[in-house]
C-alpha cells in the first residue's frame, strides 16, 4: 500500500515527507518520523500485536538528510511495544529543502530466533481415517515457487473439514473472500488461516470455503483441532487445500521451508506430487487402510448381489481414490447375454474389452476396474452396452 506524498511548504527550509509500506496487516505496526527542533528526525516503531513483528525500515529519497546507521534498518518489534527507537535522519544543511520517503515492510514472526524443528512430523491436515491426493507437491509447475517452493496442494473438494497440521496460536484470519480463478488478480481473495508454532515458525492454510474458518486471531489451537472448510477462492484453478510451513526473512517476508507429515505408523512421510495419503491423527481409533493401486480384480470377482425388478440395466462404481470398481446390475426378470464396452478419457479398464457375459435375473455382478491416469487433469468413462434377455 502506497501513501500520498505529504509536502509541507515553509519559506524556508521546505521540508517534504513521504511514507510507504508494504506487509501483511497494516492494523498491527506502525513506523514514524518526529521532527526535532534542529530539523532532524527520529524514527519509531510500535507493535500492537501478541506476537513479534519484523520490520525493515529504508528511504528511497533523501533530501539533505543522512542516516545515523546503515539502512535499511532491519529488526523484531515485541509485542505490545508502543514507542521504540530505531534511528534518527540528521540535517546536512540549514537551508533550501530537507524531506524523505519512508519505505517499510513488515511480517509476522522473528528471523532472528525463529528454528524449525526439523524432527517435528505434521498431521495431514483433514480427517482422521481419509485420505486424499496431493495434486501439487513442491516446486509445483502451476504456483508452487518463490514464497510458495515448499507447499503442498491436497484435493479437498469444497466444504471438506480441514484440521490443524500443528498446534500453535492463531496469528491472521481471512474468511471474506468469495472467488477464486487461476490468474493474479486473484491474489487477494484467498481465504487463509496462519498458525505460528512454538519454535517460530507459521503453518499457512490456504484457499479456504468463503465464511469457512472456525477460529479467530488469538486462538489457542491443538494439533488434529478443526479449524476450517477447504474452498476454492484466490488462486486456484479448482478445490483443494494449500498447505505450507513458512519462516520468517530478514527481509520483512516469508518463504516456505521443507518439512514431513506424519504417516499411519508414526514414521516420518516426505510428501511427493502424486501421492495418496491418510490422516493419522494420535489418540483416534484404528482404521483400515485401503489404496485403490492394491487392489486386484480378484478381490472383487465373486460379487453377486440380488437387486429389484427395475426392467432396465443399471451400472454402479465404488471409488478407490484413483481406482474404479465398476459393477453392471441386470433389473429384469429374465437372464440377459449382454456386451460391453467403455468410453475412456486417461483412464484404462483392467479386463479385456469389450466384456461378455451373461447375468441371472434381478442380479448385480462385478464387471471390471478402472485405472485412472494420476498425470491426467480430468478423466471420464461412459459404458456401453448390448443386451439380449433369454428365457
Amino acid at each position: 500500500m502506497l501513501v500520498p506524498l505529504l509536502a509541507l511548504l515553509f519559506n524556508a527550509p521546505a521540508y517534504l515527507h513521504a511514507q510507504s509500506y508494504a506487509g501483511s496487516d497494516s492494523d498491527y505496526i506502525r513506523v514514524w518520523g518526529e521532527q526535532q527542533d534542529d530539523n532532524s528526525y527520529d524514527f519509531y516503531a510500535a507493535n500492537s500485536h501478541f506476537i513479534p513483528m519484523y520490520i525493515s525500515v529504508s528511504f528511497d529519497q533523501l533530501i539533505s538528510l543522512t542516516p545515523t546507521q546503515d539502512l535499511p534498518w532491519t529488526g523484531a518489534i515485541q509485542p505490545g511495544t508502543e514507542r521504540q527507537l530505531l534511528f534518527s535522519l540528521l540535517p546536512t544543511t540549514n537551508r533550501g529543502r530537507i524531506g524523505y520517503n519512508l519505505l517499510y515492510s513488515f511480517a509476522e514472526g522473528n528471523p532472528e530466533t525463529a528454528r524449525h524443528d526439523d524432527g517435528y512430523r505434521y498431521l495431514f491436515p483433514f480427517a482422521h481415517g481419509t485420505k486424499h491426493r496431493i495434486t501439487q507437491g513442491y516446486d509445483g509447475n502451476f504456483s508452487h515457487f518463490g514464497e510458495n517452493q515448499y507447499a503442498v496442494d491436497f484435493n479437498l473438494d469444497e466444504g471438506t473439514p480441514v484440521y490443524a497440521a500443528r498446534g500453535g496460536v492463531v496469528v491472521r484470519v481471512k474468511a471474506d473472500g468469495r472467488v477464486g480463478g487461476p490468474s493474479a488478480s486473484y491474489a487477494n481473495r484467498g481465504n487463509l488461516i496462519m498458525i505460528a508454532h512454538d519454535d517460530g515458525t507459521f503453518g499457512n492454510y490456504v484457499h479456504l470455503q468463503y465464511r469457512g474458518v472456525e477460529v479467530s486471531v488469538g486462538d489457542q489451537v491443538e494439533a488434529g483441532q478443526l479449524i476450517g472448510y477447504s474452498g476454492n477462492t484466490g488462486i486456484s484453478s479448482g478445490p483443494h487445500l494449500h498447505f505450507d510451513v513458512r519462516i520468517p526473512l530478514p527481509t520483512g517476508r516469508m518463504q516456505s521451508i521443507p518439512f514431513q507429515f506424519r504417516g499411519y505408523d508414526g514414521a516420518a512421510v516426505a510428501p511427493t506430487e502424486g501421492g495418496l495419503y491418510y490422516a493419522t491423527h494420535p489418540g483416534k481409533p484404528p482404521f483400515e487402510r485401503v489404496f485403490g493401486r492394491d487392489l486386484t480384480p480378484e478381490d472383487f470377482a465373486g460379487h453377486r448381489e440380488q437387486i429389484p425388478r427395475t426392467d432396465r440395466i443399471e451400472f454402479r462404481t465404488e471409488e478407490y481414490d484413483l481406482t474404479y470398481a465398476v459393477y453392471i446390475g441386470n433389473g429384469f426378470a429374465d437372464e440377459i447375454s449382454a456386451t460391453i464396452g467403455f468410453n475412456l478419457v486417461n483412464m484404462r479398464a483392467e479386463a479385456q474389452l469389450p466384456i461378455e457375459l451373461t447375468i441371472p435375473p434381478q442380479t448385480e455382478v462385478f464387471l471390471t476396474l478402472l485405472r485412472a491416469d494420476p498425470e491426467g487433469n480430468r478423466w471420464q468413462y461412459a459404458p456401453t452396452v448390448r443386451y439380449r434377455r433369454t428365457q
